[in-house]
């Protein structure tokens, strides 16, 4: 990376504090359709603004004085893939949370950068900031820590654990839940039941809200505990987080309940190649994954073996970022018929070792085909 590349952290959510826009001078010629009040505010708004407006993470790209001054910035940001931080390679599985630019969305972005940055006529979209509001509508029970969560100024990506008690005096059926930490510091928030293996679903700041499928529903037990696993990063002054955590409970009993069923390795080898299989032996529906490399870990790709020989790559994942991590939620759910496998292949700088802990986890959610 150039120093000047280097300076410019994150341009669809990362802190750019420091950093400093060149310049799209007013003479330079329009030779492009695509217009900033047309096309780009939208695409801003799909995939970058949700990290780039006031109060959030980054320098705010909502307006087109605001967007202009970055222009070359972006384009660098988004030739290299680092921006929007989305590591999944497109054609691999179809994810309701996918950020990545499309190959359309792309073009009009560099040909609108390339083109001489037009505005356009009339106004752009108003941008509404989800983020600030309950994206699935009043929660039935909203829960906060005993106490907030401070991070230092400028500090580096990472993870600190948040408990949240849910004061739950019986076991509960809950088909959705919204999380709302401190925009401005966090990147990725993951939740589970506090001393269990059950993973309920991740943040992030482009889909803070989890939804489950009609009739689907996790169940939490009386007195439980939320672990939040929170990835994050300083901002330019120290910030206390006290997040919220919305819980949408199901009406009335549920056709599916969501289990959580945990993928590790089992071999590995000297190029640094690690492979895991978790079989089914029943028919399962995959609602979504959650995976974990450790440092180090830089691809990783995971298929569905189906018993009748075919198969499917649920996800493939180039160049994974410990500075930005995602869940996966598929866009519908996929059927894995009986005695089906999910199949992981991570790849390794070095052969990792596998005494201590694994190279990899990926946690499944899934409930059982009716």
């Amino acid at each position: 990376m150039t120093t000047r590349a280097g300076a410019v952290l994150a341009i669809c959510a990362a802190v750019a504090w420091t950093a400093w826009p060149r310049t799209a001078y007013p003479h330079n010629p329009t030779t492009t359709t695509v217009l900033f009040n047309r096309e780009i505010a939208t695409l801003l708004q799909r995939k970058c603004v949700q990290c780039h407006a006031e109060g959030k993470m980054a320098m705010p790209l909502v307006t087109y004085d605001q967007a202009r001054p970055w222009a070359e910035a972006i384009k660098e940001e988004t030739l290299a893939r680092r921006m929007p931080p989305w590591p999944a390679e497109h054609g691999y599985g179809t994810f309701s949370n996918d950020i990545g630019l499309t190959p359309r969305e792309f073009e009009f972005l560099i040909s609108w950068i390339d083109g001489g940055v037009p505005v356009g006529t009339g106004d752009a979209p108003e941008f509404v900031d989800h983020g600030a509001h309950w994206t699935l509508g009043t929660p039935d029970l909203v829960v906060s820590p005993p106490h907030g969560t401070s991070i230092e100024a400028r500090s580096t990506p990472a993870f600190r654990r948040v408990v949240i008690d849910t004061g739950l005096t019986r076991d509960a059926l809950v088909r959705g839940f919204d999380f709302k930490p401190d925009p401005r510091v966090t990147r990725a928030a993951f939740l589970s039941i506090a001393g269990t293996d059950r993973y309920l679903g991740g943040w992030t700041p482009w889909q803070p809200a989890t939804e489950l499928p009609s009739g689907v529903a996790f169940r939490i037990p009386a007195r439980a505990q939320i672990a939040v696993d929170v990835l994050y990063a300083g901002a330019s002054q120290p910030q206390t987080d006290a997040p919220k955590l919305g819980l949408y409970l199901a009406a009335g009993a549920a056709s599916g309940i969501v289990s959580t069923s945990t993928l590790r390795p089992a071999t590995a080898n000297a190029s640094g190649r690690v492979v895991g299989e978790l079989k089914f032996p029943e028919a399962r529906s995959l609602l979504s994954m959650r995976p974990e490399l450790r440092p180090g870990g830089r691809s990783l790709e995971v298929k569905l073996l189906r018993p009748d020989g075919s198969s499917d790559v649920l996800l493939f994942v180039k160049d994974f970022r410990q500075d930005w991590q995602t869940p996966y939620v598929f866009a519908k759910p996929v059927a894995m018929p009986a005695g089906s496998v999910v199949q992981a292949i991570g790849y390794f700088d070095a052969s990792p070792s596998t005494s201590t802990a694994p190279p990899f986890t990926i946690a499944l959610n899934h409930y059982a085909t009716k």
